[in-house]
């Protein structure tokens, strides 16, 4: 018999026979050595979440396709046989072809299974070929998917499903605890351990063997590692193999077809192996042999001593000759070095020196930029002063990414549900609903997942608020109030504009005729001469009325004490206006609506009244208090509801798990 093939793959319970029937007929087909079952793992089915897979199935979706991915046989045959009869709407996935023929076993219809064959490079019996002949086969957010899985296991997977938008559903349908193994069903390993073939389909069965076998003996454990072959189907289980120091690690394809392939074909090899190895101990009595003929090589290796004496003595003086030719050569070629290394080094002075200015230039040019710097740096102060809180809380948690805090997510909801409630900042929301499902990016607790979908609902609502820029408003509304001592008023505009002598004249001047010049000539000399002297009496007439009245300025107010205004109360009145002002700046930034409405009526029904309407710094002021006026302060805000449900059944799991 020229080995041993030890399974270890997981126990399934009695019910489950169909997986557990098709293993052992392969095994006795192969009839080719002794077998020995290992198992380290027990399967406990979870049947309160096997009972989730028909309501998933009943419920009614968008989508056109429906898919159950089975990420192992174990799973397969756990979750069909209690799911009873395969429903003709939906497709079954598995990952080799070892699954498909067991899903065929287990009454699945061949039309509805799809796993990838292994035939080239893209379509790998793993999750990566899995993926890639989804994406060949379904449009992208085309299928609602159902993934189910062990505890531990192809936690990837469902993010690649998520990235092809589908509607990803993960459902762990069961759990394993490990085997105490006795010491006879060790012993029995270790004394096979020269012909040992190991098969392991995962890295926790690996880990867990190499614990309780190193319990029972841990010199005969590491025997085992250098002699033993393991058969693994995966990199993952074979770099993990390598890591506890297996000697003998082979990656073959998943299924015991391919077990009873490589068997065959390293029979030989395993059989030269077993030679080698009892031929081992007789190769232990060379040193002694070789030992007994010393004396009589001694005996003969004294000549051969004198011969090397004298040679060697020969060898030293010529050694000694040609030390002294080098050190001779050497001090001509070192003073040449040094004569060299000084012409270089003053060179080198010289450039030093333009080198020290070009630094000086440079230090000074430090100077200025870093000025500019510390005034950029106090810019950023104020804008950075709403977001310590978040960022202090975003690194504390760069230490720990691959462990999820609740805790540290409950700070963040908290933070959000403060910067939405009280300050109305919406953004400031966004961005901490946003680390929040940051943290619970690489998560697998179910409990955990509902809380991630609640905040991504919640967060999309915050994001469709209107987020208007509060800050630039403010700013325009501090340049009004810092205009308002050059804001011109009625009571102190000049006249700014001229009317012309023919806007004065109360009469058109007379039109021209070409027609009818040529009549008049024909008038009488008395007529003409009349005519003539009373237009030059009108046109004096009308110089001295023009005269009089660009001595008086007529301007239209609605109510005449604008203009009686004295000094002293058009400071009180600017200040009055700098005042509503700034109380509207104060509404703006805590947003409340009433008051900010009531600023910006007084404010605009007084530059309506006493300032120049005319003029382009009273017309930009009135522009920016319009565009405030639209602002939108009185904002439904989300409540966060899913969130803070979601929240209380994750801190209550959490608690559940502690006890």
């Amino acid at each position: 018999m020229t080995h041993t093939l030890v399974v270890c793959k997981p126990k399934l319970p009695d019910q489950y026979l169909t997986q557990r029937v098709d293993l052992k007929r392969q095994l006795d087909q192969m009839n080719s050595g002794e077998v020995m079952y290992f198992p380290v793992f027990e399967l406990v089915p979870d049947l309160n979440a096997m009972a989730l897979i028909r309501p998933w199935i009943d419920n009614a979706t968008e989508k056109a396709n429906r898919l159950i991915v089975f990420v192992s046989p174990s799973v397969l045959e756990i979750a069909v046989t209690n799911l009873g009869q395969w429903p003709a709407n939906v497709y079954c996935a598995v990952m080799g072809r070892q699954s498909a023929k067991l899903a065929s076993d287990l009454g699945i219809p061949e039309d509805k299974i799809i796993a990838p064959t292994g035939e080239h490079d893209l379509e790998t019996e793993d999750s990566d070929g899995l993926a890639h002949l989804l994406a060949a086969k379904f449009g992208a957010g085309s299928c609602s998917v159902m993934v189910c899985k062990g505890p531990r296991g192809r936690v990837e997977f469902p993010k690649k499903l998520e990235e092809m938008n589908h509607d990803v559903t993960v459902l762990e349908c069961y759990d394993r605890k490990v085997i105490d193994q006795s010491d006879s069903q060790c012993d029995a390993l270790f004394s096979r351990m020269n012909r040992a073939v190991l098969w392991i389909t995962s890295s926790e069965t690996v880990e867990a063997l190499d614990s309780q076998l190193k319990q029972k003996s841990d010199s005969q454990l590491n025997a085992l590692k250098q002699t033993a072959t393991v058969l693994t189907t995966h990199p993952r289980i074979t770099a993990k193999c390598r890591e506890l120091g297996y000697v003998h690690v082979v990656q073959i394809a998943t299924g015991i077809q391919s077990v009873n392939s490589w068997l065959k074909s390293n029979k030989k090899s395993m059989e030269n192996n077993n030679q080698t190895n009892t031929a081992t101990p007789t190769s232990k009595s060379q040193p002694a042999a070789a030992a007994l003929s010393t004396p009589s090589a001694a005996s003969s290796a004294q000549p051969t001593g004198q011969w090397l004496g004298k040679a060697a003595f020969f060898i030293s003086v010529v050694s000694f000759v040609l030390i002294l030719l080098i050190a001779f050569a050497g001090k001509n070629q070192i003073e040449k070095t040094r004569m060299a290394f000084g012409e270089r080094i003053q060179k080198e002075s010289t450039t030093l020196d333009l080198v020290k200015e070009e630094i000086n230039k440079s230090s000074d040019l430090a100077k200025d930029l870093k000025t500019r710097f510390d005034l950029l740096e106090l810019a950023q102060k104020e804008e950075a002063s709403q977001r310590a809180s978040l960022e202090e809380v975003y690194n504390s948690l760069l230490a720990s990414r691959t462990e999820v805090s609740l805790s540290e997510v409950e700070q963040l909801i908290s933070i959000a549900k403060r910067q939405l409630y009280l300050l109305g900042n919406v953004k400031g929301a966004s961005i901490a609903l946003s680390q929040a499902i940051d943290l619970l990016e690489g998560t697998e607790k179910p409990s955990l997942l509902n809380l991630r979908t609640a905040l991504e609902k919640d967060l999309s609502e915050i994001k469709a608020l209107p987020s208007d820029d509060l800050l630039r408003l403010a700013i325009s509304l501090d340049s009004v109030v810092n205009s308002v001592e050059s804001l011109p008023m009625l009571s102190s505009v000049q006249a700014t504009t001229d009317q012309t002598l023919a806007e004065l004249t109360e009469e058109p001047a007379p039109a021209t005729d070409p027609d009818t010049q040529d009549t008049s000539t024909v008038e009488t000399a008395s007529p003409q001469g009349f005519d003539q002297a009373w237009l030059t009496i009108k046109q004096v007439a009308q110089t001295v009325w023009y005269d009089i009245k660009s001595l008086i300025e007529v301007t239209k107010v609605d109510s005449p004490e604008v203009l009686m205004l004295s000094s002293r109360q058009e400071t009180d009145l600017r200040n009055t206006l700098r005042l509503s002002l700034l109380n509207a700046r104060i509404s703006l930034l805590s947003r409340q609506a009433t008051l900010l409405k009531s600023d910006l009526e007084r404010s605009s029904n007084l530059l309506n009244t006493y300032f120049d309407d005319k003029s382009i710094q009273v017309q930009r002021a009135k522009t920016v208090l319009e565009e405030i006026g639209t602002v939108q302060l009185d904002l439904i805000l989300p409540e966060l509801q899913a969130t803070s449900a979601a929240l209380r059944l994750a801190v209550a799991g959490q608690q559940g798990e502690r006890q």
